[in-house]
């Protein structure tokens, strides 16, 4: 069967095929960086303290590979609660390492942890989700205090997880050994998401594996929250190089090939949030730049974090980042309650700040009119319960936040959880 595009769409891909044609190629430029036979190169963000993001290739640095001393040694790491909200199973763990704090500076190690929680949990929505977080500090302990290459390159400190800025050759770019920055990440209960910091104060970190951070810099915490977008969220980066981007529609939530008009008229992308208003400032709308490109590719709003640190996500960026932590977390915990004659059932919801999620219940597809999230069996009235069994009882849990939109999303903050019983379990 032939399929016929809809006549608006069908002149508006003629109209961009034919822009695309007579306008000059314009390969978005990779940044320079060394390159040459047997070097092997990466593309690193590099963060600036105006806040402003760019990529560079650098060579990717030579790591050690972690030896039988340092997995003794990381298996002999302490690690120290910060924050636990509950089993780790049903929520986001957020583990940090250190690097260039000796024994006599794990308090000052702690304090920069503390600082840099502080700074995460003050941007949304982990301000208003803290709760389904657990973070912990692993006490990583250097021979000498300090990282390599701060504050000049050449300087040499004998530390646990080799962090060095003047990564590639760039200063402010802050590498770790992201082997052995794992290592001891896992001997925390879970490790969703690794940051490592710097015992310095000098501005620098990086994306990766291991996201990382000066832990004396009052603001490097904003790059963790950048990173996070990234790694938790699946968002890209809205900042632009000069080019003209050539790809096709990109997976990313918040970047897009098509402009503002096409987007409502075919409920593309973040086509429900358009010409609302946006926490970054503004209105959602598609402005062009954006995934290291300046032309031919949109992003929702004008600077949020995700193009400018100290900025907050914009409104589909928020969006997918709630959806992001209930995929990790799940909505709720179920926990069945025995007692003499049958049984109690409950549900543990998340419970965000200043939202109560919904509890539902049913049985055998009929809605029950029970409020909270224990049932006792015994309460159901016998004609619900009356006749061959099992019954099925069930208790939906979801979040009604006005922050996420997008139905295929929502459905990671809706959840339904199901119970046999039997007649005479009354």
């Amino acid at each position: 069967m032939r399929r016929v595009l809809h006549p608006a769409l069908a002149a508006a891909l003629t109209a961009c095929s034919l822009a695309l044609a007579l306008a000059p190629a314009q390969a978005v430029p990779r940044p320079a960086g060394p390159s040459g036979p047997g070097i092997r190169t990466e593309q690193r963000e590099v963060f600036a303290p105006d806040g402003a993001i760019r990529t560079v290739r650098v060579p990717r640095p030579a790591q050690a590979a972690p030896d039988a001393r340092s997995r003794a040694t990381a298996a002999a790491a302490v690690v120290e609660p910060v924050e636990v909200n509950g089993p780790s199973g049903s929520k986001v763990d957020l583990v940090f390492v250190g690097d260039g704090y000796t024994s006599a500076q794990l308090d000052t190690y702690r304090s920069h942890v503390r600082s840099k929680v502080a700074e995460l949990f003050a941007v949304e929505p982990f301000k208003s989700y803290r709760t389904m977080f657990n973070i912990w500090q692993v006490n990583v302990v250097s021979r000498e205090s300090g990282v390599d290459d701060d504050p000049t390159p050449g300087v040499r400190r004998d530390t646990a997880l080799d962090m060095n800025y003047y990564c590639g050759g760039t200063a402010r770019l802050l590498c770790v050994n992201e082997a052995k920055a794992a290592q001891y990440a896992a001997q925390a209960p879970q490790a969703d998401q690794v940051v490592a910091l710097a015992n310095s104060s000098t501005y620098g970190g990086a994306g990766g594996t291991a996201a990382t951070a000066a832990g004396g810099n009052a603001q490097a915490g904003q790059i963790v929250v950048h990173e996070l977008g990234h790694s938790l969220g699946g968002l890209a980066d809205e900042y632009d190089s000069p080019g003209r981007y050539q790809g096709s529609e990109p997976p990313e939530p918040n970047v897009s090939v098509y402009p503002q008009a096409t987007m409502a008229a075919y409920r593309l992308k973040w086509y429900r949030w358009l010409g609302q208003p946006t926490p970054d400032g503004g209105t959602v709308g598609t402005y062009e730049g954006a995934k290291y490109a300046a032309q031919g590719i949109y992003r929702p709003s004008q600077n949020s974090i995700m193009r400018t640190l100290g900025r907050e996500y914009n409104a589909p960026g928020r969006e997918a980042m709630i959806a992001a932590f209930y995929r990790k977390a799940g909505v709720a915990a179920v926990s069945t309650e025995g007692r003499v004659g049958g049984r109690v059932l409950q549900v543990v919801p998340q419970r965000p700040d200043g939202s109560r999620l919904s509890v539902t219940w049913q049985v055998d597809g009929r809605p029950y009119a029970h409020e909270g999230e224990r049932l006792d069996v015994s309460s159901i009235p016998a004609a619900l319960l009356a006749g061959a069994g099992p019954h099925r009882v069930t208790a939906t849990v979801s979040d009604p936040t006005p922050w996420v939109r997008d139905p295929a999303l929502r459905a990671a903050l809706r959840h339904t959880f199901a119970w046999q019983v039997a007649p005479g379990e009354r």
